[in-house]
């Protein structure tokens, strides 16, 4: 095998573990959100105006959606210490440790999922109603 040729094995490989270690999210990342934990205007539950958000049926269904493909036993961040089962109880144990409903904005979940400090980028960006979301059940003292 000639040495232009190694080099070129080389690069194919490294540019597939590239696009699995970032497969999971798009690029976009930006700064930690500046909301001081504040409540979405419409009192959260999915913009229907009422209620708590349920972590059940609110907060697993974006977790398995946005996440799970990555952070699940064999995904690309199948090595972290967030794996999602699809198994809402199991799931909420996951979520549960990466909260801090003193600080709904600081908590670890929120910022990951916003892509500060996530491999994968942005999964769910400041401005979207999945981040808002997220961000009424933390601040609503993240109950099942």
């Amino acid at each position: 095998m000639s040495s232009d040729s190694r080099i070129q094995t080389r690069a194919a490989v490294l540019t597939a573990m590239f696009a699995l270690a970032v497969g999971c999210a798009d690029f976009e990342r930006g700064p930690v959100a500046a909301d001081a934990g504040a409540l979405p205007t419409d009192g959260g539950g999915k913009g229907d105006g009422g209620g708590a958000v349920s972590f059940a049926s609110d907060v697993h269904p974006l977790l398995t959606t946005g996440c799970q493909s990555c952070h699940r036993s064999g995904g690309a961040a199948g090595s972290t210490s967030f794996l999602l089962t699809g198994d809402a109880d199991a799931d909420y144990a996951a979520a549960i440790s990466l909260t801090d409903t003193s600080n709904p904005s600081a908590s670890r979940l929120l910022r990951k999922s916003s892509g500060a400090g996530h491999g994968g980028g942005a999964v769910y960006g400041e401005g979207t109603p999945e981040y808002q979301t997220l961000l009424a059940w933390i601040s609503g003292g993240a109950q099942p």
